[in-house]
């Protein structure tokens, strides 16, 4: 039975890596502007790159996905935009 149990474990991690990589890219490349979607259409250039700097949009595709993932790991979902509050306090309510 343990052995059984181990070995779930051990195929559930390349499981969650695909589903976290899946994730990731359907959210970082799907069209569109994020900080024009946040901002609206009438922010100044300056306004969006440094929301862009404040999102870590401008750093490198893999070193995004490694802090999106490390934070996954944390329990750290980020702060909503939207509701500027954590995340994890939205999902509570």
């Amino acid at each position: 039975m343990a052995g059984f149990v181990g070995r779930r474990l051990v195929t559930l991690i390349p499981v969650l890596l695909l589903v976290a990589l899946i994730t990731f890219g359907i959210l970082h490349f799907t069209p569109g502007d994020p900080t024009i979607a946040i901002l609206g259409i009438d922010a100044t250039l300056e306004q969006r790159e440094e929301l862009r700097q404040a999102l870590g949009l401008d750093r490198g595709v893999v070193e995004q996905f490694l802090n999106w993932a490390g934070g996954l790991l944390r329990f750290d979902f980020g702060q909503s935009l939207y509701l500027r509050v954590p995340v994890a306090d939205a999902l509570v309510r």
